[in-house]
């Protein structure tokens, strides 16, 4: 059943879905109510003090209440460009409906309990489109503006995420970066409770392998391993030319899947984690971008300003995030994409799980 199907199955009565991810609910041309259990809406069914919902559905499949109803499956796939049409105007609907970066930590720690060995690679840029067809990969809301110094702390969460896992076994840490703490404070931020913290060197040619050759080299029982990874985020400034994305992500799964065979190799059981803190809005994507007058490209500091945007209160500090596809400036000579506004090309990213060794 397509969503147009559903939508008008919708007025006659309710409806058990199956198949299809909450956001697609934002498509619909008329609101819904959606039940977390069947018993409560069987219940509010059969309670004559109660007015019958006009529009209501359950994901819930109890097979005690679920012969009541229609059991449809709808085949919908709401993380397209279609959703730049409604992520703004639906975005506390959208946030309510999927995972966002602020529980990514929440879901790594309870699969820690599970592992001795537990990775966590924080990519800087790169979008859910990007790699939607990998393995293991699901849509992650990020963090409004989505810009890096937001997205990545939001992901580690407050307490640091090394500090929670300490609770689960995993008492060793190990964390890689380009940058040194002392010099960087969103390095610092993000790797402060990580004492043993190395610096990859940007400048060496496959910096990333210094991480693996570190992994591969040494006994990874009891570790949490934390390490940033450039991604597409390096090619959106300071290049004239269309940048070669697709041989940049594939090099980022290669890096990955080098990662997890160490990993593999090493015979724990353990789980790779990897996640973006942000996408990006490319410039030859040939998006219909409306140019206004603002002193920011996606987002400025500030409760408001020009065009059409949403206010967004991070540590104290308010953003006035622009909707797409407006720009508050024209594009630069030296420019090939941008990011910190609400689009899906930047909000929606990446949460990657690889697991190995783990029993049966």
């Amino acid at each position: 059943m397509d969503l147009l199907a559903l939508d008008r199955l919708l007025n006659k009565v309710p409806v058990v879905v199956q198949g299809m991810h909450p956001v697609s609910l934002t498509y619909l041309n008329e609101p819904v109510t959606v039940y977390a259990s069947l018993q409560e809406l069987v219940w509010i069914l059969d309670n004559p003090q109660y007015t019958p919902p006009h529009r209501a559905l359950s994901f819930d499949t109890n097979v005690r209440f679920s012969s009541r109803f229609p059991i449809v499956a709808v085949e919908h796939d709401p993380f397209t460009s279609e959703l730049n049409r409604i992520l703004f105007d639906r975005y506390d609907f959208v946030a309510a409906s999927m995972l966002t970066q602020a529980e990514v930590a929440e879901r790594i720690v309870a699969k820690a309990r599970r592992v001795e060995t537990l990775v966590l690679i924080l990519l800087d840029g790169l979008a859910y489109a990007d790699c939607r067809d990998w393995p293991g990969v699901e849509p992650c809301l990020a963090a409004a503006p989505t810009i890096t110094r937001i997205g990545f702390p939001t992901i580690i969460g407050s307490p640091p995420l090394a500090t929670r896992l300490f609770a689960t076994g995993l008492t060793k840490r190990i964390g890689f970066t380009y940058w040194e703490r002392q010099a960087e404070p969103l390095t610092d931020k993000l790797f402060r409770t990580i004492t043993d913290t190395r610096r990859l060197d940007p400048n060496r040619s496959g910096a990333f392998g210094q991480a693996v050759d570190w992994l591969s080299g040494h006994d990874l029982a009891g570790t949490y391993i934390q390490i940033v990874r450039s991604a597409l985020d390096d090619y959106a400034e300071g290049h004239r030319v269309t940048v070669p994305r697709q041989a940049v992500v594939q090099q980022i799964r290669h890096d990955l899947e080098t990662v997890l065979d160490v990993l593999e190799h090493k015979g724990r059981p353990a789980i790779l984690f990897a996640v973006a803190d942000h996408g990006i809005l490319w410039k030859d994507d040939d998006h219909r971008i409306e140019f206004i007058e603002l002193n920011g490209a996606r987002y400025i500091e500030g409760r408001s300003g020009a065009g059409r945007g949403r206010s967004f209160e991070v540590d104290g500090q308010p953003y006035w995030v622009l909707d797409y596809p407006q720009m508050g400036r024209s594009w630069r000579g030296n420019e090939q994409g941008i990011h910190g506004g609400i689009s899906f090309e930047e909000s929606i990213v990446p949460l990657i799980q690889w697991e190995v060794n783990l029993p049966c």
